[in-house]
């Protein structure tokens, strides 16, 4: 079983996307997929892909501290090659980031379990890559949580001393 906070989001954001977000096709970590590749990038149409681009931490007490991250989807669509096609389609993307944005904003990530691993989600920003020549269509959005990580805690245990009922005889 996954015990990373990062593993446990990852996966808990990748079941929330598919589950309410069915158009989008490929949702998985982004390892620049979109960046490199020879004819044409190895993923579904549209895709999203995750990345948890910082972490600020602060400590509370044994070792304890609190987490805030920062978590960059990259929505993509494929390129639009006929121009009369172009304003559909735009259309289309928004609603699908519009649903994208509602599955997420003020929803509580949750391992396997069911057991809550942060604070709900909050939309920072959303904004388009410029600049690509290969005509793929990106929007990032960005969204944060909270997480207390115990992880590095001590482990304390309290040992009973050995019973010996004849110490009472």
């Amino acid at each position: 079983m996954f015990q990373s906070y990062y593993s446990l989001l990852l996966l808990a954001l990748k079941a929330r996307i598919q589950q309410s977000v069915p158009e989008i096709l490929l949702v998985e970590q982004d390892w620049s997929q979109l960046e490199n590749y020879d004819t044409q990038p190895a993923v579904s149409w549209p895709c999203v892909l995750i990345d948890f681009i910082t972490s600020d931490f602060g400590s509370e007490s044994e070792l304890v501290q609190w987490g805030n991250v920062t978590i960059q989807l990259r929505l993509a669509f494929p390129p639009v090659t006929a121009p009369d096609t172009v304003g559909g389609q735009a259309l289309a993307c928004y609603e699908i980031e519009a649903k994208l944005y509602k599955a997420l904003q003020g929803w509580q990530p949750e391992d396997q379990d069911g057991n809550s691993i942060g604070q709900e989600l909050t939309r920072l920003q959303v904004t388009t890559e410029q600049g690509r020549e290969d005509d793929i269509r990106v929007r990032t959005l960005l969204f944060t949580t909270g997480f207390e990580d115990a992880s590095a805690s001590p482990v304390y245990t309290i040992e009973s001393p050995d019973f010996d009922p004849t110490y009472y005889e």
